[in-house]
Parts: C-alpha cells; structure tokens; sequence
C-alpha cells in the first residue's frame, strides 16, 4: 500500500507572516514586506486570506501619512492553534501554541520507544483533543522524532535511537485522528522555529546546530529550511569522522555523534579519569556549570575541535554567515567553544573563519514548538 503524500511544506510565509506579527507587533503591508523580503503582491494574496479566515485583523489607518492610508494588520492568536508533539526516548513533550508562535500550555508525559508508539501518542494527542477549551481551535498536530522520515508521508525509514524501522507513523496516525498530522525529524522543526521566531527575524541563512544526545545540523538557504529528496536532511550526527572508535547506533563505526553526543562526551571524561561508570551526563553538566574544572575544560575542548572541524566543512561548502547552537548540551558550550572556534579559524579566507555563532536557551519544548510550527505551515491547516 502506498502512504499518502500531502503537500510540500517549502512554503511557509503565511507561518511566516503570522510569526513576524507575533513578535514585532502590528505592521502594515509594506512593512510585511520589507522584514520577510516578500513582493506586495505575494504579502497582499497571503493577508488577504488569512483576514477572510479570522487569523488577521485591521487596525485604524496609521495617522500622517502622505499618500494612500496605510492600515496595520495584527494577528489573532486565539483564532486557532496547533498542538507540537516532540517524541524522546522516555518521555513525549507535548504544546499547544496559538497562531503568534506563543505556547499556550506544555506538559511532559512518560513514553516507552521499545513499545508500539501508535496508543501512546494517540492518548496524549487526544487529551489536548478533548479539552473543550482548546479542542474545537486545533487545526493539525506536528509530532517529531530523531530519525529518518520522509516528511511528505510521515514514513520513518529508521530511528536507531528508538529501534524503529519502516514505521507508516504518519498514514497510521491520519487514520485515527480528525485533523491533519504531519511527521518530521525533530532537528528540521527546531531549524524551522529558529527561522520563523528567533535567528530568522535578522538572517535569511544559517545553520542550526544541536548537540545532546544525538548532533544534527540544519540549514536555512535563502529563508528555506533545506530538506534534501525526499525530506532527508540534517543527519550529520552520522557523518564519518574517524576509521574506528565505538559503534553508532546506525551500526557504522567513526559517526560524528559517537565522539560528540551525550556518549561521546561521557567516554572522554572517563578516558581523562573525570567520570566513571555510573555517571551520568546530567551530573556532568551540574559539574561544569557549578565552576568548571580544568580537566573537564580539556576533554569539552578536543570534542569542541571535532565538532567545528565538521562544521568548518559544512559552512565553507553553503558560506552560510551565522550557526544557532541549540540542544541540552547548549551549557557546555563555553567548554566546546576553544576547540570549536579554532577549528573553523583556521584559515582567513574562508567563511567559517567569519561566522557568527549564537548559542540558545534550550528545552525539550523547543523542539515541541518546531513542530507546532510545521503543522501550522502545513496548506491544508490554514486553508481557505
């Protein structure tokens, strides 16, 4: 049986549109314009619909202006929302977020990936379905995982992580849900909320790098989030790095992530003596956030030099100006900087040796809100 395709998601400037509204407050068209880049005709078309849809409404006509009134347009946050499932080993990170990108609720519930994952996320999805509050402003459910998915059916390819394989996730949760359901990887909706609510609201190419339990690199070309055939993109966790070293969970030896990740991270401290068996990566973390040592200063700093050496590839290849550093291990990022910064400046004529890098608060409700983001970019969700 062939899984059902659903539109592209490459477009998202109504999404866009109602997020620089949220954030920046009422604008008019031209100004609309003007922030996203965008042609009057194409702002006119979107507003246009989203107005006879409720998700807009006009303000009074701004007061001394020469020439043809200009009306701002400001969004409804209360006209509709969409619930943003992030799908982790043990737990599921659940939000509702209203059409300005704003969380409305967040609740974390216990999950077991060795189990089917159809009943568990049906039970948290339908909650938020049922809640006479919220339910009837639902218009579609995002849910995201660390694995390989083909974005336009929701079919998971694999997710070592997880053990999952040839998994129909998307067709088998439409079949048993009222609103449309879209399936991601959880690093591309991170990247998407970073260029809807965050580093796109002053760049228009970046990449968004997140570094925990896994490490994932996204892009956003041209204000696209990249997405490759298919929707396989961002699995740079995966990108060899070494001939031998502790086998991935893809099953290859020399994977970036097992030098980078949680594990990776935690192997170095035991190599250096700074932790045994028994720690954890949550304890290490505490550590160095508590005053740092200068051994674990060294370990953080040869992974930082892995790290950006991979990256240095990366950002020569695209050119792309600024990299968003996201994920749990967003607090080690003073460690892994040294290492990090000197392996992109290595050489002046390059454009790792220029780039920018900004590190972000992080929570598991991000990625949560990243895919809330992509269902409300999905046509059929604010369709008119």
């Amino acid at each position: 049986m062939t899984a059902r395709r659903i539109a592209p998601r490459g477009d998202l400037t109504r999404v866009e549109i109602l997020a620089l509204l949220g954030t920046a407050g009422a604008l008019d068209r031209r100004q609309i314009a003007a922030r996203l880049r965008l042609g009057d005709a194409t702002v006119h078309e979107h507003t246009r619909r989203l107005l006879a849809c409720g998700y807009l409404r006009t303000l009074a006509p701004q007061a001394g202006v020469v020439g043809r009134p200009r009306i701002p347009l400001q969004v409804v946050p209360e006209a509709a929302a969409t619930i943003g499932v992030r799908v982790a080993t043990d737990h599921v990170v659940t939000v509702v977020a209203g059409l300005d990108g704003r969380v409305i609720t967040s609740d974390v519930s216990p999950f077991d990936c060795r189990s089917d994952p159809i009943p568990q996320l049906l039970a948290v999805i339908n909650h938020r379905l049922a809640d006479p509050t919220l339910g009837p402003r639902l218009k579609a459910v995002g849910v995201v995982t660390p694995s390989s998915v083909d974005s336009a059916t929701g079919y998971i390819r694999v997710c070592p992580r997880f053990g999952w394989s040839e998994l129909p996730l998307g067709e088998r949760l439409r079949a048993e849900l009222p609103i449309p359901v879209l399936v991601d990887n959880d690093l591309r909706a991170s990247t998407t909320a970073e260029l809807l609510y965050r580093t796109g609201r002053d760049h228009d190419d970046f990449l968004v790098l997140g570094i925990g339990d896994g490490v994932g690199l996204g892009a956003v070309l041209q204000r696209r989030v990249h997405r490759g055939p298919s929707g396989l993109s961002g699995e740079f966790g995966h990108t060899p790095v070494a001939t031998t070293g502790p086998r991935c969970a893809c099953g290859a030896r020399g994977c970036l992530e097992t030098l980078t990740s949680d594990d990776g991270i935690l192997r170095a401290a035991r190599r250096a003596g700074l932790a045994d068996a028994a720690t954890t990566i949550e304890e290490l973390r505490a550590r160095w956030v508590s005053g740092g040592e200068p051994g674990l200063a060294d370990v953080l700093a040869g992974i930082g030099t892995i790290l950006g050496r991979a990256v240095a590839g990366v950002v020569n290849l695209l050119g792309t100006p600024t990299i968003a550093v996201i994920g749990e291990n967003h607090v080690l990022w003073p460690g892994l900087e040294p290492g990090f910064l000197a392996a992109m400046r290595t050489s002046r004529v390059t454009a790792a040796y220029r780039v920018q890098v900004i590190v972000r608060p992080w929570s598991d409700a991000q990625h949560a809100l990243g895919a809330a983001g992509l269902a409300l970019a999905a046509p059929e969700t604010l369709a008119s």
